[in-house]
């Protein structure tokens, strides 16, 4: 997951936790739905959204994890996800990616992961950003290039 992460080459990195109202998993499963469709509905309206990034795990009592804000600010991605609950924001430095991720991750109880399968994927959220994949540049040959002889 971190080099998931660092793939993306984040300039506005910070630890995120969500404190959820809900207790249940089926309730978690509504809840990542809705949390991205918000990030897309976002996308959808401004493009400073777009290099928005969000990996958490639900540990029972709320999210923990690493957001990636992109060009927009810690103020807003509050405003727009406040109904889902309190939404508290940390600086973390690109050299901690590892031990904040390690961190999201052991916050799960082992309880929660024995009822699934595919260990921590039934628990996690994980929202890329959206890069824009560049074209590669064109070849363009300046030479000629002689056509192949005829053999009789």
């Amino acid at each position: 997951m971190t080099r998931r992460i660092l793939t993306y080459d984040p300039r506005s990195l910070h630890a995120v936790t969500i404190e959820l109202s809900f207790s249940g998993s089926l309730e978690f499963l509504d809840a990542r739905k809705s949390l991205h469709n918000v990030i897309a509905y976002r996308r959808r309206q401004s493009r400073w959204w777009r290099s928005v990034g969000l990996w958490a795990w639900w540990n029972g009592s709320g999210l923990h994890g690493l957001v990636e804000l992109g060009s927009i600010t810690a103020t807003e991605f509050g405003s727009a996800l406040r109904h889902h609950g309190d939404v508290r924001l940390r600086p973390s430095a690109i050299e901690t990616v590892r031990t904040e991720v390690y961190r999201a991750a052991q916050s799960v109880s082992p309880p929660r992961l024995s009822d699934a399968a595919g260990r921590y994927q039934s628990v996690k959220i994980a929202i890329q950003p959206l890069t824009m994949r560049k074209l590669p540049d064109p070849l363009i040959y300046d030479r000629m290039v002689d056509p192949m002889p005829a053999l009789f």
